[in-house]
Protein backbone atom coordinates (compact mmCIF):
# COMPACT_ATOMS: atom_id res chain seq x y z
CA UNK A 1 0.00 0.00 0.00
CA UNK A 2 1.23 3.28 -0.93
CA UNK A 3 0.92 6.72 1.40
CA UNK A 4 -0.94 9.38 -0.09
CA UNK A 5 -0.53 12.51 0.86
CA UNK A 6 -3.90 14.78 1.44
CA UNK A 7 -2.20 18.18 2.65
CA UNK A 8 -5.29 18.74 5.17
CA UNK A 9 -5.63 20.01 8.61
CA UNK A 10 -7.07 16.63 9.64
CA UNK A 11 -6.49 14.11 7.40
CA UNK A 12 -2.68 13.13 7.31
CA UNK A 13 -2.90 10.54 4.54
CA UNK A 14 -4.76 7.92 3.17
CA UNK A 15 -3.88 4.26 1.92
CA UNK A 16 -5.58 1.98 -0.39
CA UNK A 17 -6.02 -1.71 -0.37
CA UNK A 18 -7.69 -2.73 -3.88
CA UNK A 19 -7.68 -6.59 -2.69
CA UNK A 20 -9.85 -6.01 -0.01
CA UNK A 21 -11.69 -2.28 -1.53
CA UNK A 22 -11.06 -0.19 1.35
CA UNK A 23 -9.42 2.78 1.84
CA UNK A 24 -7.39 3.76 5.34
CA UNK A 25 -7.31 7.23 6.48
CA UNK A 26 -5.24 8.37 8.88
CA UNK A 27 -5.57 11.37 10.54
CA UNK A 28 -2.98 13.93 12.41
CA UNK A 29 -4.44 12.43 15.64
CA UNK A 30 -3.21 9.45 15.01
CA UNK A 31 -6.40 7.81 14.86
CA UNK A 32 -7.36 5.29 11.70
CA UNK A 33 -10.78 5.09 9.75
CA UNK A 34 -11.20 2.11 7.32
CA UNK A 35 -13.72 2.50 4.76
CA UNK A 36 -14.53 -0.20 3.08
CA UNK A 37 -16.28 -1.17 -0.54
CA UNK A 38 -14.06 1.87 -2.65
CA UNK A 39 -13.50 0.35 -5.75
CA UNK A 40 -10.53 0.72 -7.52
CA UNK A 41 -11.59 3.78 -10.25
CA UNK A 42 -12.74 5.60 -7.31
CA UNK A 43 -9.36 5.94 -5.64
CA UNK A 44 -8.00 6.66 -8.95
CA UNK A 45 -10.59 9.23 -9.03
CA UNK A 46 -8.98 10.62 -6.02
CA UNK A 47 -5.61 10.46 -7.07
CA UNK A 48 -6.36 12.52 -10.23
CA UNK A 49 -8.41 14.87 -7.99
CA UNK A 50 -7.10 18.48 -7.43
CA UNK A 51 -9.24 18.68 -4.11
CA UNK A 52 -8.30 15.60 -2.23
CA UNK A 53 -9.90 16.16 0.89
CA UNK A 54 -13.04 17.04 -0.50
CA UNK A 55 -13.05 14.51 -2.72
CA UNK A 56 -11.90 12.05 0.17
CA UNK A 57 -15.73 13.60 1.88
CA UNK A 58 -17.32 12.53 -1.30
CA UNK A 59 -16.44 9.12 -1.16
CA UNK A 60 -17.04 8.08 2.54
CA UNK A 61 -20.68 9.89 2.49
CA UNK A 62 -21.02 6.89 0.21
CA UNK A 63 -19.36 3.99 1.73
CA UNK A 64 -20.00 1.72 4.70
CA UNK A 65 -17.25 2.13 8.06
CA UNK A 66 -15.23 0.06 9.79
CA UNK A 67 -14.81 1.22 13.44
CA UNK A 68 -11.77 3.41 14.19
CA UNK A 69 -8.51 2.01 14.76
CA UNK A 70 -6.66 3.48 17.40
CA UNK A 71 -2.58 2.87 16.56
Amino acid sequence: MKLLPIGSKQIAFVSYDDQSSQMHIQYHTGQTLTCSGIKPEQYQSLLQSPNRYDMIMKLTTEQSFLPPRIQ
